[in-house]
């Protein structure tokens, strides 16, 4: 796997984060480029519901899936796989979307969906 910068968004705190784009087959929608974490301790890879309804991603058609965050939290999201183009290349991806995740961090990229590639 590449070895991958780390930025910081201004908080002094640098992590990776690398450039993305995502698409919803059945819509033919595709986002602006944007940025995500790059979290090798998430299990899965995640994104806001914001995104996944602005790719026409019908939710209200799917089952509720609950997570546990690191902190032991749990939180609701719904599975759908979408397209993941990132560092070049392009990956049909499950992600898991929900309303809980930071403002700052809206796609984070997990072990089953991108560091499984």
């Amino acid at each position: 796997m590449s070895k991958y910068q780390y930025f910081s968004l201004g908080n002094n705190s640098y992590k990776p984060w690398i450039a993305v784009t995502l698409g919803y087959k059945k819509t033919s929608r595709v986002t602006s480029p944007s940025i995500a974490l790059l979290d090798s301790g998430a299990d899965v890879c995640l994104c806001s519901t914001d995104i996944g309804i602005w790719l026409g991603i019908p939710f209200d058609k799917k089952s509720r899936v609950t997570l546990i965050a690191a902190n032991k939290t749990k939180f609701q999201t719904i599975k759908e796989t979408i397209t993941l183009y990132a560092c070049g290349k392009k990956y049909e991806c499950p992600f898991y979307f929900s309303d809980s995740l930071p403002p700052v961090t809206l796609v984070i990229l997990g072990q089953k969906g991108f560091f499984g590639h």
